[in-house]
């Protein structure tokens, strides 16, 4: 490469190309982005009562704070609404608050020993911040040795067999910890109520602003998917698009799509690489977005620990934003972590809503269909890395092994999982690096 002006090619615009594009055009090179779906990868949005509704929840914890500064950089901060939260547990028919300790030690599921165990690992959990050693073995036997089978079986072990399904054998005690110690350092006091983030007007508040923070930067934005990626004998990359336009050559690309789609556009990456990407397997999800005229519960977060179910988490958005924006509407999310051959990916959106409907009734005795207004299914094959033992040796490199070519994607978020705030840093960090070697060569 020749000079310092270099031409730059980022393909996916989710939140951490959009983010990489618009730090390369403020460095003062020439970017193009491409993005064959929404802008916001998997915090897109629909339209809704007069404003947007996110596809697949989303909040922010106090914590999140790379997005909190790129909101405030963009001119955005001031829609970023902090609001008190509410967490259940449904478990042996029943709903039960788990917002703290005190909640904690009501949980009448459990006999008081086991609730006393359960309250010194989260506590242990939420103090220890070396989470390396966390690596060496899975949060099933991690959990259970701590907990016992019965506390383990009651509470987090239900949870993590609801969220991973066939996977939760696999599943590093890293991850865990970092969702415990997440939502400790999300609260100002351990006695403070939590509150989490929204964007009033929804996410795509800060995905407009993103997008238009890279305009004004000078980023070439297309709403086109990639059909050739080719590596040119000097080292550059030719790229051509499905918009039919003729294929160009970029001095740099930097793929922030998932693993599988990156090996699709490169399929010539050497087998050592390519084994680290497969290191990692991803767990697919699909989300019901139900509309209904009434509440169903009086609970944000629910938890589900009830096989009998066929979701695992009953986020009731209105809960927590008020149905106020949304014209009176309650919105009701039901998610459920699939393997990537579920037969929820065949169903049909109307089979999906039919066989989900008639278990709301085991939350809400009241519940009736004809509450529904409207449903709507959403689906995702790489929603979820599943983190394996000993990963931090596993993570791909961000600069690949063929030249000029750069990988930013949830893989390599570690030990934190994935998310906009950590796929804001994403963005940040890969930019810089591509502006070191820039500055190198």
């Amino acid at each position: 490469m020749t000079g310092t002006r270099k031409r730059i090619g980022v393909i996916g615009g989710g939140f951490a190309g959009l983010t990489a594009a618009l730090r390369l055009a403020q460095a003062g090179h020439d970017v193009t982005l491409w993005e064959k779906g929404r802008f916001g990868g998997q915090a897109a949005t629909i339209p809704f009562a007069g404003t947007r509704i996110e596809i697949f929840y989303h909040h922010l914890f106090q914590s999140d704070t790379s997005i909190a500064s790129l909101a405030e950089e963009l001119g955005v901060g001031d829609s970023l609404m902090w609001l008190p939260s509410n967490v259940g547990y449904f478990a042996d028919g029943k709903i039960l608050p788990l917002n703290g300790a005190i909640d904690l030690l009501k949980l009448n599921i459990l006999p008081i020993w086991d609730r006393f165990r359960v309250g010194l690992v989260t506590f242990y959990l939420q103090h220890d911040s070396k989470w390396k050693k966390f690596e060496n073995i899975t949060a099933k036997q991690w959990l259970l040795r701590a907990l016992g089978k019965n506390a383990y079986n009651k509470t987090f072990g239900a949870q993590l067999k609801a969220k991973f399904g066939g996977y939760e054998d696999q599943v590093a005690m890293v991850w865990f910890w970092g969702k415990i110690w997440l939502r400790t350092t999300s609260r100002r006091s351990p006695l403070d109520q939590e509150k989490l983030g929204y964007f009033d007007g929804s996410f795509q508040v800060i995905v407009d602003a993103m997008v238009e923070g890279c305009r004004s930067a000078g980023v070439d934005l297309r709403e086109a998917g990639i059909s050739s990626m080719t590596q040119n004998e000097n080292g550059t990359w030719r790229i051509g698009s499905d918009a039919g336009e003729a294929p160009e050559d970029y001095d740099i690309v930097l793929v922030t799509t998932p693993s599988p789609i990156f090996q699709k556009l490169v399929p010539n990456l050497p087998p050592s690489y390519t084994a680290k990407l497969n290191a990692l397997e991803y767990e697919a999800a699909v989300v019901a977005l139900i509309e209904l005229d009434r509440s169903l519960t009086d609970v944000y977060w629910l938890n589900i620990a009830d096989d009998d179910l066929p979701f695992t988490a009953v986020i009731e958005h209105t809960n927590f934003v008020d149905a106020s924006k949304y014209g009176g509407s309650h919105l009701l999310y039901l998610s459920k972590y699939i393997e990537p051959d579920h037969p929820y990916f065949t169903m049909s959106e109307d089979e999906i809503i039919a066989e989900y409907l008639p278990h709301l009734k085991k939350l809400n005795p009241d519940f009736d269909p004809s509450w529904v207004k409207s449903a709507r299914v959403f689906r995702e094959r790489a929603a979820q890395p599943i983190i394996p033992l000993h990963y931090s040796e596993k993570i791909p490199e961000h600069k690949t092994p063929l030249d000029n070519l750069y990988l930013a994607n949830t893989t390599q978020i570690y030990p934190e999982d994935r998310g906009t705030n950590y796929s804001v840093r994403l963005g940040n960090d890969i930019a810089k690096l591509i502006l070191d070697d820039i500055r190198e060569s």
